[in-house]
């Protein structure tokens, strides 16, 4: 990971300048891998390292990490040392007996070891896990490492709770402390045991980005088989080892302090200390320092992980008692009654305790908890003997609400074991393919049992939601096809039937949207007939074919920025976390449409952190945090969100959003002059597009893309082609903003064959078009084009302010410059001259010793493309083969060194 390289180079040039550094950070942060990677950048340049580290067992010896120091003492440098010194090591190393040596004696021994083996080599004293040294071998350690710097260079790891480091190494030492895990450090990490994204952000969320934590639970799910996508299980589990290390040391009080916490829904000071007693002040302290928790106003722990990990290693009868605790010390009556029901079992539950969980559930609703709400229902509907079927189906609505699939998934199976009635069980399958959000393709058996239910239980109302669920994770998986808009169609037809506005009005627009990618005329009025369907608040947003969500997305479509923005502002705030993500989502689109990068880049953080405290999926969130990073980042950003977002697409079967993210993958790539993997990405786009049925170029608009990098590659039938057919669907549609795209990647087509009348004009009318339209950045590349043109026909100084022009917009917006970047070192390497792109990119693999089929398979070219290229340049460079080009290659290069 390159922030943790990044880490390592600064303790290394901290180390040489300063001498002395303290690497500080709670258990679990990769102390102990910092002090490796350091050591061995250091013994890289042939310098001793020597490690100094202790264990809980040897705590209580005296001098055990001096043992690491003397067992390496080259025999040269004990050899300056006093007899009585020498004598002093071998009683530190037991090789004899006797009396302890005196403190004293035994500084200034390792003091003068020091500074003897430091006259003779670059040395390194390493000292690791210095929290376990006891109060003796610290005492000699820090009186030897102050008063020998400058002979030797030190090193410490160091816990909060532990020794301070200028104690230990000097008043003038540095500390760095360790930051966790960033979202994308824990996904790289995780990613290396083929474990999901969306699993990968739960761990990330899980463990606070705990290096320790996030390696053990990625390792421990790896060993127990890699999970689905959509897994809900326990990560406490797969962390016991870590957990276990982590809490053996604490006293029993402690214990008992973070079980109480754990169990606590709000765990405010005042109720913990009112439930421990007096103890609590003490065992809270020692549980802040060994970094557990964070204690202020609430007790908040380091990591969830850490709380389940508690929970998990108690007994069921300390679990009763701590309830029964905190029913006694609890502030209000809801969680009176929470602790009260949780002591008992489901079998000892009391029927007249019903009504009271089910009203707590709904005061909980109201108050928009909504996994608070679903707990109580499930505590309450779950009842040994007499299970509540109403309050476990109104659990799974307030998880899916919470975006808690493991809540939904619960409340499902205690419905089916509990054998209810097939309307409740449709209700809550329908929220489990809700709660997987855009995994909701990987879950269209779920809506087909539920739709099999609702049928036997002759539900009209739950029959078109059935359906409606089908049609919507159909289409994530396999685009517009019949079989999506079959079901679309049913959707409505129930719906009506039903009288359920609602779910009528969704239909109507999911059907809108499918025949929209179809190309279909109608879609239009499809959309009017939804939003005038609707109930007028809107119904709720997380409704597949929502009319409010569908018009901001019509509106973007037809690239009408002012509509969709107003339309944005009419459906927010959002009413749930779960809504909160496509209202994000699309207005990181519109900003970034705009070339606001700055203010799309901080909604892309801000979706990020959502969709992982939600758990939800992160492809569309990668794909929109790479077009954020296109108007207000880097290429190189954007390029690694746009590959995430594929591979988190790809895991839930979202193929739309994955042809979404090889699109900006594909352009990016261009941008970055990797014109063989642009190629390569945009083709497979275009088969996903063809796979999908997607007709409306304004969807997914790759093909100017395309084109341009079939022009770099040198193949212009297949650019010209491929534009054409483009032009006529965005003519049918209408598809302005598509258009002016095409007229720009047309220009390069024409200026590369020569023709540079009509490459200005198609320049021209995309300018003006993508100004009309608000378009900056797309305005902007249309100058670098017009640069480019103008350096074909040999116009420098028109190319110049042309570049000039383009800079200028996207220095204005906070963007990356969207031009092909020159590869390094063009200058020397005058044989290139008056090649075009594409004729240079042949020209170089034939200097790589490539073959004719090689060159056209890295290119994605045909071989007679690269032949007729070869022809070009064998008479531009006045060469009549692959050996005179090699030595014009050889000869240019020679001059060039000189």
């Amino acid at each position: 990971m390159r922030a943790r390289s990044l880490l390592v180079d600064q303790v290394h040039g901290q180390l040489q300048q300063a001498g002395a550094v303290a690497v500080v950070g709670p258990t679990g942060f990769g102390k102990t891998a910092v002090l490796d990677a350091v050591c061995t950048q250091w013994q890289s340049g042939g310098d001793p390292v020597v490690r100094l580290s202790s264990t809980p067992a040897d705590a209580h010896l005296p001098y055990v990490p001096l043992v690491d120091l003397f067992t390496v003492c080259p025999a040269d440098v004990s050899g300056e040392l006093s007899d009585i010194q020498r004598a002093t090591i071998d009683w530190v190393l037991r090789r004899v007996t006797g009396p302890e040596p005196d403190p004293a004696l035994l500084r200034v021994t390792v003091l003068s070891c020091l500074q003897a083996w430091g006259r003779r080599a670059r040395l390194l004293l390493a000292a690791d896990d210095m929290h376990w040294w006891g109060p003796d071998s610290l005492d000699v350690f820090g009186f030897a490492a102050r008063r020998s710097r400058g002979s030797v260079s030190l090193l410490a790891a160091l816990r909060p709770d532990g020794p301070l480091a200028h104690d230990v190494l000097g008043g003038d030492a540095v500390e760095i402390a360790l930051p966790t895990l960033s979202a994308q450090e824990s996904a790289a990490v995780v990613r290396t045991f083929n474990i999901p994204q969306r699993t990968a952000a739960r761990i990330h969320t899980a463990t606070g980005g705990n290096p320790r934590l996030v390696w053990d639970i990625a390792a421990a799910l790896a060993r127990s088989g890699p999970p689905s996508v959509l897994d809900a299980q326990p990560l406490a589990p797969h962390a016991r080892k870590a957990l276990r290390t982590w809490l053996a040391g604490l006293a029993a009080p402690v214990h008992w302090v973070l079980l109480l916490a754990a169990l606590t829904a709000d765990p405010s000071l005042d109720v913990v200390r009112r439930a421990a007693g007096p103890s609590a002040d003490a065992a809270l302290a020692d549980a802040e320092a060994a970094g557990l928790v964070k204690v202020a106003a609430t007790v908040a722990f380091a990591a969830p992980v850490i709380q389940e990990g508690i929970l998990a290693q108690a007994s069921g009868e300390a679990v009763r008692q701590a309830h029964l605790t905190l029913a006694t010390a609890a502030h209000g009556a809801d969680d009176r009654l929470w602790h009260e029901a949780c002591a008992l079992a489901p079998a000892e539950l009391p029927a007249q305790l019903i009504p009271a969980l089910a009203d707590a559930a709904t005061a909980a609703r109201e108050r928009g908890e909504h996994t608070r709400a679903a707990e109580f229902a499930l505590l309450a509907g779950g009842r040994t003997g007499g299970p509540r079927h109403d309050l476990l189906v109104a659990a799974a609505r307030d998880a899916e609400t919470a975006g808690r699939f493991d809540l939904a998934c619960t409340a499902l199976d205690q419905l089916d074991r509990s054998r209810a009635v097939p309307a409740a069980r449709a209700q809550a399958r329908l929220a489990v393919v809700d709660a997987a959000g855009r995994g909701a393709a990987l879950v269209t058996d779920v809506a087909a049992q539920a739709l099999a239910e609702a049928t036997a239980a002759d539900e009209p109302a739950l029959i078109s939601a059935a359906h409606l669920r089908l049609a919507h994770g159909l289409r994530l998986s396999r685009g517009c096809h019949a079989e999506a808009l079959a079901h679309a169609q049913a959707a409505e037809e129930w719906a009506e039937r039903a009288g359920d506005a609602t779910t009528h009005a969704a239909a109507l627009a999911l059907t809108a949207e499918i025949e929209q990618g179809q190309g279909s005329p109608g879609r239009t009025a499809l959309l009017r007939r939804a939003l005038a369907t609707g109930p007028a608040d809107g119904g709720t947003a997380r409704m597949p074919g929502h009319p409010g969500r569908t018009a901001v997305n019509f509106a973007l479509l037809e690239d009408n920025l002012e509509q969709a923005e107003r339309l944005l502002d009419e459906l927010g705030p959002a009413p749930c976390p779960a809504d909160r993500l496509w209202l994000l989502a699309d207005s990181v689109h519109l900003h970034a449409h705009r070339g606001e990068g700055a203010v799309a880049r901080e909604k892309a953080h801000l979706l990020l952190d959502l969709t992982r405290d939600l758990g939800a999926s992160p492809g569309p969130p990668w794909y929109a945090a790479a077009a954020a990073e296109l108007a207000g980042g880097t290429l190189e950003q954007a390029l690694m969100y746009a590959d995430l977002g594929l591979t988190a697409s790809q895991e839930d079967a979202d193929t739309v959003y994955a042809a979404h993210c090889l699109h900006v993958s594909g352009m990016t790539r261009l941008l970055l002059r990797d014109t063989g993997a642009a190629l390569a990405d945009l083709l497979r786009v275009q088969d996903l597009v063809q796979e999908l049925g997607i007709a409306d170029p304004a969807q997914i608009r790759y093909d100017a893309d395309l084109a341009e990098a079939l022009v770099a590659a040198g193949d212009l039938p297949a650019a010209r082609h491929t534009l054409a057919g483009a032009r006529r669907r965005a003519q049918d549609l209408g598809r302005r903003g598509v258009l002016a795209s095409l007229d720009r990647a047309q220009a390069l087509c024409h200026a590369a064959a020569g023709e540079f009348g009509p490459a200005e004009e198609l320049l021209n009318r995309a300018a003006r078009s993508f100004e009309r339209l608000g378009y900056p950045l797309q305005r902007g590349r249309v100058l670098l084009a017009r640069s480019c043109l103008e350096q074909r026909r040999r116009r420098p100084a028109r190319a110049n302010e042309a570049q000039a022009a383009a800079e200028a917009v996207f220095r204005k917006a906070g963007a990356p410059l969207w031009e092909p970047a020159r590869p390094q070192g063009d200058q020397a390497q005058p044989w290139l001259a008056g090649l075009t792109d594409a004729e240079q990119l042949v020209a170089e693999l034939v200097t790589q010793g490539r073959g004719n089929r090689d060159i056209a398979a890295a290119l994605y070219v045909s071989v007679k493309t690269v032949e007729a290229a070869l022809t070009r340049i064998y008479r531009k460079l006045e060469v009549r083969s692959r050996v005179q080009l090699m030595a014009l290659v050889q000869k240019d290069g020679h001059l060039a060194r000189r």
